[in-house]
């Protein structure tokens, strides 16, 4: 098997980079500002007709000048000069680009004619490209992004292909809140090159990416999209947000990248036959994304709960029950063991319900432990974790007469939440975490690092336990076919 394109692109050691200048205004100067401020390790070369520097590195007037021949070429220009660069990359030997000007296909039949030209030229010499209209890409690994964003969370082992930037880029902020971390991300464009297909093979070999996001407006090569994404599936989950399926989605993203959507009901066909969950929000691709990226496989469909929270509890059983998960009660075995830590306001038989205990060792620790080591259940829910804000407010309201070191409480805290990273990390035990606090709770942001799924819902978190169980259950079922003692879904 040949290498994929996508390899050299996400792991170039040096660039040429087309459209950058001292003008802090531009796409361009912000793209190559990521190269240079975020400690990339290669070369980065700005190509530039009349700057000697661009901010603060040296510049050359033509790729013809520089010394050695770059691994890729980053082209931000305007629309009708693009096809003339990528021809001089090509008498430089490059062989790899990310386009990330617009104007092409997208924008009707002139656009389509520039288009074919670029895809001409590139044949010409060779040259393997993400694009046009995409905003880059970005391997968190190698602190290589060539995005308009900063991306400055760390590396992760979620993999995100996108036909919108916006789902690479803008988004960011918002999963860094929420502790989810690429591995690798790659906004596709117009796939005038390299598209969906290459892409996801790219990232179902990647060894750094555990689990995979789609946003697909189209999918261009149907049988060989099926073939990749089942056998990529065999090995890590897939999650697809499909938006082309409806009159009006398929208008939009013909006009946004030049996609044309299909039919709704065939891929949500296609999709389950190859092991994808398809989400049906943006939120849910994230969501349920991160939770296979980090989460242990069960082994079936059962679940504990857990919590000091009457209503949380009531709620995750009611949506466990609406998605096909189990909520078995406990042997009175494991209820006599759970007894001596739980109140005796509260309840053993699963939920098990601490009723606002702050007691929050055995309920983080101890009660989950006991769960796991009596093999009852698959997987655990715990809703209630973090809860420091309550306490330092609780404290300062007691005007001095609770003299408290609430640095040192915060961190006692946040450590007291390790049980749960040991079952995931040591035990590879299955635990999602919910609360109706966020990031800013040292407890919460504490799981976040450790790459433990945490959701603001009772029902997110459900949701997101049912897709790891149902990719699970997927997987399973085909072993079983391929040892020929099962039968399809």
């Amino acid at each position: 098997m040949s290498e994929n394109p996508l390899h050299v692109i996400m792991n170039a050691k040096s660039v040429a980079f087309f459209g950058a200048s001292n003008n802090p205004l531009t796409m361009g100067t912000h793209q190559i500002t990521h190269l240079i401020n975020e400690s990339f390790e290669g070369t980065v070369w700005p190509i530039h007709p009349k700057e000697k520097t661009v901010l603060g590195v040296k510049a050359y007037n033509s790729v013809a000048d520089l010394p050695e021949t770059p691994e890729l070429a980053v082209i931000v220009v305007p629309t009708h000069i693009v096809t003339e660069i990528l021809d001089q990359c090509g008498q430089k030997g490059i062989k790899r680009a990310v386009i990330i000007s617009g104007g092409f296909k997208e924008r009707g039949e002139e656009g389509e004619k520039l288009e074919i030209k670029l895809k001409e030229v590139a044949r010409k010499h060779q040259i393997r490209f993400v694009g046009p209209n995409c905003i880059g890409v970005i391997n968190a690994h190698r602190k290589f992004n060539l995005t308009v964003y900063p991306y400055l969370t760390g590396p992760g082992p979620m993999g995100v292909l996108s036909h919108s930037g916006t789902y690479v880029t803008q988004v960011i902020p918002y999963l860094a809140k929420r502790g989810i971390r690429y591995s690798k991300a790659v906004s596709l464009g117009n796939e005038a090159d390299i598209d969906l297909v290459d892409a996801l093979e790219y990232l179902g070999q990647d060894p750094e990416t555990k689990a995979i996001a789609l946003y697909i407006e189209s999918i261009r090569r149907g049988r060989e999209f099926v073939e990749t994404a089942r056998q990529v599936s065999l090995k890590k989950p897939i999650v697809a947000y499909y938006v082309g399926g409806t009159e009006a989605g398929a208008r939009s993203g013909s006009s946004h990248t030049g996609a044309m959507g299909g039919n709704d009901i065939i891929h949500d066909f296609a999709f389950r036959q190859c092991g994808i969950i398809r989400a049906p929000t943006v939120e849910r691709l994230y969501d349920w994304a991160w939770a296979l990226a980090t989460t242990p496989t069960p082994k079936g469909r059962r679940v504990g709960i857990i919590s000091h929270s009457g209503g949380p509890l009531t709620s995750m059983a009611d949506a466990c029950a609406r998605n096909d998960i189990e909520v078995p009660l406990f042997t009175p075995e494991t209820q006599n063991k759970l007894a001596s830590f739980v109140p005796k306001t509260g309840s053993t038989a699963n939920p098990v319900d601490f009723t606002y205990s702050t007691n929050i060792n055995d309920m983080l620790n101890t009660v989950p432990n006991i769960v796991f080591e009596a093999e009852e259940v698959d997987a655990i829910l715990i809703h209630g974790i973090g809860g420091f804000g309550l306490i330092k407010d609780m404290g300062q309201d007691a005007l001095g007469i609770l003299p408290m070191d609430f640095s040192k409480l915060e961190s006692e805290m946040a450590k007291m939440h390790h049980g749960i990273i040991a079952l995931q990390k040591e035990k590879s035990y299955p635990v999602i975490t919910a609360s109706f606090t966020d990031h800013t709770d040292a407890a919460v942001n504490y799981l976040l690092k450790n790459d433990v799924p945490f959701y603001s819902t009772p029902e997110r978190a459900v949701l997101a336990m049912s897709a790891v169980m149902r990719y699970a259950e997927w997987k399973r079922n085909q072993i079983k076919i391929s040892q020929g003692s099962g039968s399809d879904q």
